[in-house]
């Protein structure tokens, strides 16, 4: 059996494990997603294309615009509606004051978020303190009650919240009865309706000549109910309090979405949320090891080390220092010191030494950050031995130091 035979071999049994694998994973792999998506195009059960299709046959004229581009919207509408149906959208102040100057004007704007629209209510109601956050209602069943019976379908609507194929208990979020009563009663807010005749879902507010109305539910209009007769009926309650005109629809960026895993910072959460994404990824992983299983074995010899170059430059200045000394040459070494001791100074500080004298040494006293007396000494020593022949050892010497001292102290 040849090597050619074999390497063939391993090669089809790899790619049938890997698409035996990706098979397996794909016939694992649920067909639906039981998180919710706040998107008009998703299809999910907790998806909005049902909604979005029952608001488009109602009507046609519908503008997407999104949470940053609310100056998008009309106001010179009178008659036009905003809705945004999300996990939360963070509006900042300047497109509060868009939403709340195209209310004005006698618009609709109609929100279902999971968290309160707190920065929106308190420029609307600022002593309405308490009906900033919700209150939650455990269960797995609930009922819808209208506080108006001329709606469409007024009879109490009944939901139960689904998790793959079972009927399991979700947080209903919404407002105590007491802030109506109480905090509301001199004020145009309005409940609209109730779960279980405990907490209130959903409710209006007069602003100028338009309305707000906050829904406290989104999970409601998505695809798992709005196919059913009850989240139809539900929709169409909520419809009737809405404006015949124009809809501006927000346009959801899925990055904003509750479920969105992009915000706990998890990439590997990412990863594995997606089949394709995993699929790729164990893929990868399997390539991997095949590669180390196979490649791992050294395929040349041994690479000789070779030793790194030595640097002899600062035996060669020792070996020149050394000839200058011995003949005494004291003033060629202090002119060597010189050029590099200004070469330093280009380089480190990016000046020009070319300048007059003094001036240069203003300007290596700033830069440096060292008493002008100090640079003044060590040029004098400078010029002391490198214009005298005769200079001597200890001249030398008393320079080397104060460059040292020099180099030492500059900043």
């Amino acid at each position: 059996m040849n090597k050619n035979f074999i390497t063939i071999l391993l090669v089809i049994l790899v790619c049938g494990g890997i698409a035996t694998f990706v098979f397996y994973v794909k016939a694992r792999t649920p067909k639906y997603k039981w998180e919710t998506e706040f998107s008009k195009k998703s299809e999910q059960p907790y998806g909005l294309k049902s909604f979005y299709k029952l608001l488009k046959e109602q009507n046609n004229d519908i503008k997407s615009v999104s949470s940053n581009e609310l100056n998008l919207l009309d106001t010179s509408d009178t008659n036009s509606n905003f809705i945004a149906i999300d996990s939360y959208i963070d509006l900042d102040s300047i497109n509060i004051n868009y939403l709340l100057e195209y209310i004005k004007n006698g618009n609709k704007v109609f929100i279902s978020w999971n968290e309160s629209p707190i920065y929106l209510l308190e420029r609307i109601l600022p002593a309405a303190d308490s009906i900033y956050v919700y209150d939650f209602f455990e269960r797995s069943i609930i009922n819808v009650n209208f506080s108006s019976s001329q709606l469409p379908f007024p009879e109490k609507i009944n939901f139960q919240h689904q998790y793959l194929k079972n009927i399991t208990p979700i947080n209903w979020p919404g407002y105590a009865f007491g802030y109506f009563d109480k905090t509301f009663s001199s004020q145009n807010v309005i409940p609209i309706s109730y779960i279980n005749d405990s907490i209130v879902n959903c409710f209006s507010i007069s602003y100028g000549k338009g309305t707000l109305i906050i829904h406290s539910n989104p999970i409601v209009f998505t695809n798992i109910f709005m196919i059913q007769k009850n989240g139809f009926k539900n929709t169409n309650n909520i419809f009737s309090y809405l404006n015949n005109g124009k809809i501006y629809w927000n346009e959801v960026d899925f990055n904003h979405q509750n479920n969105d895993v992009s915000s706990d910072g998890n990439p590997l959460k990412f990863l594995f949320s997606h089949y394709t994404l995993k699929t790729g990824w164990y893929v990868f992983l399997i390539s991997i090891f095949m590669f180390i299983l196979f490649r791992s074995k050294r395929e040349q010899r041994i690479i000789p080390i070779i030793y790194k170059n030595k640097n002899t430059s600062i035996e060669f200045v020792k070996a020149i220092g050394s000839l200058y000394f011995q003949k005494k040459a004291h003033h060629n070494i202090a002119n060597e010191l010189y050029n590099i001791f200004l070469a330093d100074i280009r380089t480190r500080y990016n000046m020009v030494t070319a300048d007059k004298k003094e001036e240069l040494i203003e300007l290596i006293s700033s830069r440096t950050e060292i008493n002008k007396e100090v640079i003044v000494d060590l040029f004098k020593l400078f010029s002391d031995v490198k214009y005298n022949v005769n200079a001597k050892s200890k001249d030398l010497v008393k320079l080397y130091q104060a460059l040292e001292n020099f180099n030492n102290i500059k900043k």
